[in-house]
């Protein structure tokens, strides 16, 4: 599996994962071995013994619990728990809400719409000026050119 965070090793550590499918269908898989190899993490899953039972799996969404997911840090946010939230510039104009985040080389962006307008907002510090997961809500410092009007 490709993680989020190439350098997170919470998927090398973990007993379980859940594989979704692309019919919406979540199974719990126990992990019976794990390691990295380049920028994934490969993972050994019971029931799957052969080719043909990795090959039907390709395509899954891999998740886990939230249990089993460390604290975020004081810096720091799941993309699960920016999903959602409400957005607005310091100024205080509306920009709708985070339906997506993408990860880039560099940082990631939240893909924020509203009605038919969309915007993308890179996660960096000069951009974010809060943002507070508990209350749903992102505030933004649009730089120039950022929001087109």
């Amino acid at each position: 599996m490709l993680p989020h965070n190439p350098d997170s090793t919470t998927m090398l550590e973990l007993d379980e994962v859940l594989l979704r499918r692309g019919d919406g269908d979540v199974a719990p898989r126990r992990v019976l071995a794990s390691r990295r190899h380049k920028r994934f993490a490969l993972l050994r899953l019971e029931g799957v013994t052969t080719a043909n039972d990795a090959e039907a799996l390709v395509g899954s969404a891999v998740g886990v619990r939230r249990a089993q997911l460390p604290p975020a840090g004081p810096a720091a946010a799941y993309h699960v728990d920016l999903i959602g939230c409400a957005v607005r510039t310091t100024d205080g104009d509306a920009l709708g809400t985070v339906e997506d985040v993408i990860v880039t080389g560099s940082n990631d962006v939240c893909v924020v719409r509203s009605g038919g307008r969309e915007v993308l907002i890179p996660v960096i510090a000069d951009v974010i000026a809060s943002l507070d997961t508990a209350a749903r809500t992102i505030v933004v410092h649009p730089l120039p050119g950022l929001i087109e009007p």
